[in-house]
């Protein structure tokens, strides 16, 4: 066949790889700055000599702890010595979600004292998961903040004082924040927020959330950012995932700002490998530039008054960002919706495309998207049923995705192939054009009404087609537009959408693991749509090459990852190992949770566990497997009714104290169902405090304790019946020392494998009936 015919497709290749290269390249970290740069430029290697004096031993320092302790010392050491007032805040506190617990709050402030409202918060969390040393999460956004707190020291004042918070207890619930938006005094000064997150231990530092008034904040964060890396998708995504940040209680409390986060490594998130080794420099350089550059345009900003307005954003190649409010998509989207049929109607008189190519066309699009979408899922579904994909609510990723990212993505390219196929003879060139133009157009106007978000992929992607259309409609009656011509035509959508598309491709996997195989698959489906013309033009054979290929390539992914091991010490399954006694029967057991639902041979053969997973305990989601174990006499919890009274509804009021005897920091109370108890009252030394409860699949709600009081935690609820049976848990860190078979279990854990979250831990439960009359 002619190099002419193929012209088209040869110049989507290149188009495809260049756009890939440059955007490896514009998303790249950037070089960390060492310690010989100017006082005033943030150098990440002055960070990380913090970091690692904040967690350079590698100890987890959760809520509570001693380490959390010293970590909170030395973060005051260092803000004293840069001359700084601190302030510590501690309180109980609870969140929307059962969760309570006493944070330790760090406080001080830059430019004088704080009055009106116009302070800017700059914010990270000092404490970790249980697990691991967080010295990404949020380690590095601790040490970012006492750079940015050397280098305000050494510029000139600005506008707008700064509040510097670091929050403890974030990773129980946020909790830190809560206090000081509820509680401390500066709080009702502050009209905007940096925070700096993470959940990964690498990769580019991306701004994804922001306040009400976005579209004032864009065009700000536009203008301060030296590489800027966003997009109005990424918060669409980030709602989709089971997380929190401390922004959210800022945001609750009607600041505006930024949201910082990275995402690289999210393997290593909340495990040990969250470590000061696993940290990336240029990862801390971007972060901290970013935090600095924003920080600064809110303390300088002149206006503190805009009104809350949405828009659509995305940056080019982290370079510039484009902006534009989202009233101005849904017309947007519907006058290209009108102009592409308008062009229809044009190729119909110019005796280009017929009422029925254009009806094929329509039909061959939307084949293709579903076709690509189906075989995507039919993939995963083999991956999960010959164990190479994680379970559905297992964390979704696996060592080796490369192989599967390049299978997921030919699927696209064999939809398109088997597509153009079925339907080139009875749609051509111009039937697939405006198929795959009047589904770009018809997204666009639903994703406007429904994720705003999101609108900006389709929209740019209907507009490039009615514009790039536009040298083909300037023809004579019956005369052929030239091949060039044409092909710009179907060329232009397709790279555009992919140019936009990709940087969020390339993230995808990272924030939701497995799941983003058939979403990338689906959206490389569209990119594909605008290939069809050119597939209509090549000779049958051509078409069957190109569905091969996309067939045998994604074959050949499938098959190298089903000779690669699931799981790496780089990145490992998921595994936790816990020891139970049950002290209403005195029995013992070891509970074994694996990501994979799988339990490796080599701890199967240290204990025997039982074949079958059970759930944890009764009404929890939480599946593992059980193994009967000595037991050791730990001193139960307790849980003590110390009033009631009736309520107006009939039912019966308790106040309760709960505590753990043995000295366990955390603890958990399960109400059953039937009781309906929904939220609790909290006694704080401000007062009462009403928390809601979080409810279990099974119905059941429950209480989390943090950081349990040594004197108990006292609170009150409102049964729908009494007497009343409740579950009460209390947990601590690490396996019972005595125990010889659990540091088998933890020496047979394989290298692939890892804890995470709160780890290995050692639960006492036990069973109390709250009964009115018990205390008569």
């Amino acid at each position: 066949m002619a190099i002419e015919d193929n012209r088209g497709l040869i110049i989507a290749g290149a188009g495809v790889a260049l756009l890939l290269a440059a955007t490896l390249l514009a998303y790249r970290n950037p070089a960390p700055l060492g310690l010989k740069v100017e006082a005033t430029v943030f150098s990440a290697a002055r960070a990380q000599a913090i970091l690692k004096e904040l967690v350079g031993d590698d100890v987890p320092h959760p809520i509570g702890s001693a380490a959390n302790s010293s970590v909170r010392e030395l973060i005051v050491k260092r803000l004293t010595a840069l001359g700084y007032a601190t302030e510590l805040q501690t309180g109980l506190v609870c969140n929307d979600f059962g969760e309570c617990g006493t944070p330790t709050n760090i406080i001080a402030t830059y430019g004088g004292d704080v009055a009106g409202k116009d302070a800017v918060l700059l914010a990270a969390h000092y404490d970790s998961v249980p697990a691991g040393p967080g010295a990404s999460d949020d380690g590095a956004g601790v040490a970012n903040l006492l750079e940015i707190a050397r280098i305000l020291n050494v510029m000139p004042a600005r506008r707008h004082p700064i509040v510097l918070l670091v929050t403890d207890g974030e990773e129980a619930g946020l909790l830190g924040a809560l206090l000081f938006t509820r509680e401390h005094r500066l709080a009702g000064h502050v009209w905007a927020a940096v925070n700096m997150e993470a959940r990964g231990v690498s990769g580019p530092s991306l701004m994804f959330e922001t306040g009400t008034a976005n579209a004032w904040l864009m065009h700000m964060y536009a203008a301060a950012m030296l590489r800027p890396i966003t997009n109005s998708l990424c918060y669409v995504v980030y709602k989709m995932l089971p997380n929190n940040t401390d922004f959210t209680i800022f945001k609750a409390a009607g600041y505006q700002g930024f949201n910082f986060a990275f995402i690289g490594d999210v393997a290593h998130y909340h495990t040990p490998l969250d470590s000061w080794a696993n940290a990336s420099a240029g990862t801390i350089q971007h972060q901290g530039d970013n935090a600095l550059r924003a920080v600064l345009a809110l303390a300088d900003s002149t206006d503190l008054g805009s009104a809350a307005q949405d828009s659509v954003f995305f940056d080019v190649f982290a370079r510039a960002v484009m902006v534009w409010p989202v009233a101005f998509v849904l017309p947007a989207a519907l006058v290209a919706l009108m102009l592409l049929l308008a062009e229809a109607v044009v190729l119909s008189r110019k005796d280009q495309l017929t009422g029925r190519q254009a009806a094929f066309g329509a039909i061959g699009a939307l084949t293709n998207l579903l076709l690509a979408g189906a075989l995507s899922l039919v993939v995963l579904a083999l991956l999960r049923i010959m164990g190479r994909s994680p379970p559905i609510g297992a964390p979704p990723w696996i060592a080796n995705p490369i192989w599967m990212h390049i299978g997921f993505s030919a699927l696209a390219l064999l939809s398109a192939g088997a597509v153009a196929g079925w339907f080139a003879r009875r749609a051509g060139f111009w039937g697939f054009w405006f198929g795959a133009s009047l589904l770009a157009a018809l997204l666009s106007v639903a994703s406007a009404v429904a994720v705003p978000g999101a609108s900006y992929l389709p929209l740019l992607t209907a507009w490039a087609a009615v514009l790039a259309a536009l040298p083909c409609l300037f023809l004579g009656k019956g005369r052929a537009p030239k091949p060039g011509a044409a092909n710009f035509a179907a060329l232009t959508p397709g790279l555009i959408l992919f140019a936009v598309l990709l940087p969020l491709l390339l993230l995808l996997y990272s924030a939701l693991g497995t799941l983003a195989w058939p979403i990338c698959t689906i959206a490389l489906g569209i990119v594909a749509g605008f290939w069809l013309p050119m597939l209509a033009n090549l000779p049958k054979e051509s078409r069957q090459f190109v569905t091969l290929l996309g067939a045998g390539v994604t074959f050949a992914g499938i098959s190298i990852t089903l000779l690669l091991p699931t799981y790496s010490p780089d990145w490992p399954q998921r595994l936790n190992i816990e020891y139970w006694v049950d002290a209403d029967s005195g029995q013992a057991h070891w509970w074994t949770q694996a990501a994979s639902l799988h339990l490796p041979h080599a701890m199967a053969s240290a204990v025997k566990f039982d074949p079958l997973s059970r759930a944890r305990f009764t009404g929890s989601p939480s599946r593992g497997f059980f193994a009967d174990a000595r037991a050791l006499k730990l001193a139960a919890p307790e849980l003590k009714v110390s009033a009631t009274s009736a309520t107006s509804q009939g039912g019966t009021h308790f106040e309760l104290l709960a505590r753990s005897a043995r000295g366990a920091p955390t603890a958990f109370v399960v109400f059953p169902a039937s009781a309906r108890v929904q939220d609790v009252v909290v006694t704080t030394h401000s007062g009462p405090l009403r928390a809601k409860l979080h409810t279990l699949p099974s119905g059941d709600t429950a209480l989390v304790l943090a950081d349990i009081p040594s004197a108990g935690l006292q609170f009150g609820i409102d049964s729908a019946r009494a007497p009343l049976r409740v579950q009460v848990f209390d947990q601590s860190y690490g396996l019972p020392e005595e125990l010889a078979e659990g540091k088998a279990l933890q020496q047979a854990r394989p290298l692939n494998a890892t804890s995470s979250q709160d780890g290995d831990v050692t639960v006492v439960q036990r069973t109390v009936l709250l009964d009115p009359a018990a205390g008569r």
